[in-house]
């Protein structure tokens, strides 16, 4: 779904393209409308796995014709994969909060104010506040409205670390059950974070994704990634420079 962001405003518009265009080009395109044109390697793989794991533990009754069958996967492909998208949610909105929280009072309190976490969330956001408290010095930025060079956005965070170098962060879950443990980092990530690092007013350092395990036991991981934030940043404004052909649409 693409997201579109009023330049003088910074605030998010109702609809798509089609809206975009009435504004005369005071609609930009957020990043990851931007990042669409590429197509999700991640997301592609998450739906096939989905549909995998459903064939696998969807017996086929002896009167199912094709489709029903078909229908029977879809449905338990589906469900599982809104429970998954859900707890991903839930967990991003609680992390935005604790991380709004630590910016106005101190990092302890903001923790133990946290009284909203649900049982199931529990073991994650534990670990990434344990996390948080060891490497983060203070939060600077939280889910803020940023306007760059015809794009904007809203950037999910920015802080300054224990060592004193100012990082875009994002948060991602996932289910590492069945991948041995391991996270998986998908070439998108640092180039939408450098979208948002662009378009901050505040020097950036660097960028960093944070993964964190939705299974148990909970796990926080991060990369750390190895360019500077310029080099994706780039790579993006040349996206940009194409989804903007693609589109016919020109805002600046």
């Amino acid at each position: 779904m693409s997201h579109f962001y009023d330049k003088r405003t910074g605030e998010l518009i109702d609809g798509g393209l089609r809206e975009a265009r009435k504004l005369g080009g005071m609609a930009l395109p957020s990043p990851t409308t931007v990042l669409g044109i590429l197509g999700s390697f991640g997301l592609k793989e998450y739906f096939r796995r989905q549909m995998f794991e459903a064939t696998a533990t969807t017996a086929r009754q002896p009167n199912w014709t094709d489709d029903e069958y078909y229908a029977a996967i879809t449905k338990y492909a589906d469900e599982h994969g809104q429970a998954a998208r859900d707890k991903g949610g839930d967990f991003h909105s609680l992390v935005q909060r604790f991380h709004e929280r630590c910016m106005k009072c101190d990092k302890p309190y903001a923790y133990a104010s946290c009284g909203d976490v649900s049982g199931q969330l529990t073991p994650q956001f534990n670990a990434y506040a344990e996390w948080y408290f060891k490497n983060v010095r203070r939060s600077l930025m939280v889910e803020q409205a940023v306007i760059g060079q015809g794009y904007a956005g809203r950037v999910d965070h920015v802080a300054e670390m224990m060592d004193g170098r100012v990082l875009c962060l994002d948060v991602k879950t996932q289910d590492t059950t069945k991948k041995k443990g391991k996270f998986t980092y998908y070439d998108q990530w640092p180039i939408q974070l450098a979208a948002y690092a662009g378009a901050c007013k505040i020097p950036i350092h660097g960028l960093m994704s944070i993964a964190v395990s939705s299974n148990l036991p909970a796990v926080v991981e991060t990369k750390l990634w190895e360019r500077d934030w310029e080099y994706y940043h780039d790579i993006f404004m040349g996206l940009l420079k194409f989804w903007k052909h693609s589109n016919s649409y020109f805002p600046e």
